[in-house]
């Protein structure tokens, strides 16, 4: 930016050290400055911290003229435990005028499992810069990764013998060698910055050597397969899955009842060797779906019920296995994947530390709707903390991340920059995460993660790290136990939908003991659908002063306007007025600017 005639002042905030803070840490903000034309000897840094509206703490450091290029910037974070801040920087001469400004976000939370921000990786050859994709990664404040097919096979995670103490590379399924150098440089450098490592692999799959001895003869293993239900109309005989060529002879997955009580003992030691060995955090459970019912290899069903119920659903052992394996884990952590959002009301109740799930779009929730339109993964969030309320440690419910392929099977060079903003947009506006970036600057676009080869825009990376920003610095306001409410809102010659109808503005309140919410998210020209294979969603048209009245009972002193879209993430004050009609009582203010997602937050 031009400061004045003669100074030419670019300055930008790099993230922070790390992807999330103790209360009492310091923290570093790397910075880029680059200035020509000053004749000053020093520039003051003024750091503010806000949390929501509120100023927080200010604080100037004075900055010599030998320390202009790419200075740094620290601050010791506020002792409030899980709590999200805004960081504005701002750049004055020596003079105290105004040359620059940038923002960022900062984390304080003392676990990860409150506001989870997914990431993950899959490449783990030799020759991959670990520290440098975990430090594009921490850009995003990404808190935990998920490690995809690291493993050498599901059922044998580490290969036969192997420990902490004589580690070696080996093959997954495919044949693709697996450095474990590369992955315990990983997994150092995120424990670095406060992120936690989750060891990717299924919860109930087996590899084609799992089930013949040497003489290939049927080994015991052979008596916890699932074989589809007599009638099952999506199959008949041994439940499996086949992966692809593997020069092993491992290329079909075979899956074993999640039930039964030698599988658990037998993949519970598994997970455990190979978490101890590499340094793990945590065991990352994947399931593949659900297809229906099944039986064990006797015919009998895969258990019962506390009441006596047999169990033929493969989705109704979820809370079993979940409760034993975190027990089996002891301090480790446990998350899971119920595909397909299947099985997820088994996965909130049970004593797992984050909720996720992949969504598909033919898959549907427990009420019949389709999980193909934004609502539907809107509702699934909401569900998905209320049904968790009893086993959060806060008891405000968990925050469920949701997994999407947004361009699955797209040809393009590029995601769709407009597609992944509306789904980040909904996850984040609903209460929810994401799991959608990883090895450094990727973005996750089909099922099989070693297979992403669609990156990232510049102007998309651009965004969606205010995105995540944004995310952050209003955690306590996202998914911090706020409820939806059904308080009507209108807005001035504009069509609005209280469900997130194709081309309208979708007008979502919400609520906490504090403030009252409003999400306006811009379908005003797409359509309510998520997956966009062919890369189509349209950029949204800018929205501009917006009328919107908004009814209330609750006694409103200040209104304020937060978007990762403009004003770097920063909270707006707007005028309102106050009235009463047929409808009741309302408030009425203008919103200046609404691209893909503003919320406003009335106190």
């Amino acid at each position: 930016m031009q400061a004045e005639n003669t100074t030419s002042l670019r300055f930008h905030l790099n993230g922070s050290d790390k992807a999330r803070y103790f209360p009492g840490d310091t923290v570093t903000l790397p910075c880029s400055l680059e200035i020509t034309g000053y004749n000053g000897e020093i520039l003051r840094l003024e750091t503010l911290l806000f949390h929501n509206e509120v100023p927080v703490s200010k604080e100037e450091t004075v900055l010599p003229k030998n320390e202009f290029i790419n200075p740094e910037i620290s601050f010791v974070t506020p002792q409030k435990d899980y709590t999200g801040y805004l960081v504005k920087v701002i750049v004055k001469d020596e003079e105290g005028k105004e040359l620059a400004t940038d923002t960022t976000a900062i984390d304080v939370s003392s676990s990860w499992i409150k506001f989870p921000r997914y990431g993950y990786l899959c490449d783990y050859e030799s020759s991959i810069p670990s520290e440098e994709l975990i430090q594009q990664m921490n850009r995003y404040h990404i808190n935990a990764i998920e490690y995809y097919d690291w493993h050498h096979l599901h059922h044998e995670p580490l290969p036969e013998g192997m420990t902490a103490e004589n580690l070696s590379d080996w093959t997954d399924w495919a044949g693709r060698k697996i450095s474990h150098e590369t992955l315990t440089r990983y997994i150092a450098a995120a424990k670095e910055k406060n992120m936690v490592n989750m060891a990717y692999n299924m919860i109930y799959a087996c590899t084609d050597s799992f089930f013949k001895d040497a003489n290939g003869n049927p080994t015991p293993p052979c008596q916890w397969q699932l074989f589809f239900k007599e009638g099952n109309p999506k199959g008949k005989g041994p439940f499996l899955f086949t992966m692809g060529d593997s020069p092993s002879g491992d290329g079909h997955l075979y899956f074993v009842n999640p039930l039964h009580p030698e599988w658990q003992n037998y993949i519970f030691a598994e997970e455990n060797r190979a978490l101890d060995a590499l340094g793990f955090d945590g065991w990352h459970g994947d399931t593949i779906g659900e297809f229906g019912e099944m039986t064990g290899a006797d015919g009998e069903p895969l258990g019962y019920t506390e009441d006596g119920t047999a169990i033929y659903l493969v989705k109704d052992t979820y809370r079993s296995f979940l409760n034993n394996a975190k027990k089996a884990l002891g301090k480790k952590y446990l998350s899971f994947n119920p595909v397909g959002a299947q099985g997820n009301e088994q996965a909130n109740t049970s004593h797992t530390d984050v909720l996720y799930a992949e969504f598909w779009p033919w898959d549907a929730a427990r009420d019949g709707e389709l999980f193909n339109t934004y609502h539907a993964i809107l509702r699934e969030v909401e569900r998905s903390r209320e049904d968790s309320k009893a086993y959060s440690f806060d008891g405000v419910g968990k925050s469920l991340t949701v997994k999407a392929y947004i361009n699955v099977d797209s040809k393009e060079e590029f995601m769709n920059d407009a597609a992944v903003l509306l789904m980040d947009s909904v996850s984040f506006a609903s209460g929810g995460g994401r799991l959608e970036l990883g090895n450094g600057n990727h973005m996750l676009h089909t099922a099989y993660y070693p297979d992403d080869k669609i990156l990232m825009s510049d102007t998309l990376q651009k965004s969606i790290v205010r995105m995540y920003d944004f995310s952050v610095a209003y955690e306590n306001l996202l998914r911090d136990g706020q409820y939806p409410i059904e308080n009507k809102v209108e807005i001035n010659d504009t069509p609005t939908s209280a469900d997130g109808k194709s081309f309208t503005i979708w007008t979502y309140p919400k609520e906490d003991s504090e403030y009252q919410i409003l999400h306006l998210i811009n379908l005003r020209n797409n359509d309510n659908r998520w997956v966009d294979e062919k890369g189509k969603k349209k950029e949204p048209e800018i929205q501009k002063d917006l009328k919107v009245k908004f009814y209330t009972e609750r006694e409103i002193s200040s209104v304020y306007l937060a978007s990762p879209d403009f004003s770097d993430c920063e909270s707006l004050s707007l005028s309102h007025e106050k009235g009463t009609d047929k409808n009741g009582k309302y408030i009425t203010f203008t919103v200046p600017a609404l691209q893909y997602w503003d919320m406003i937050y009335m106190k």
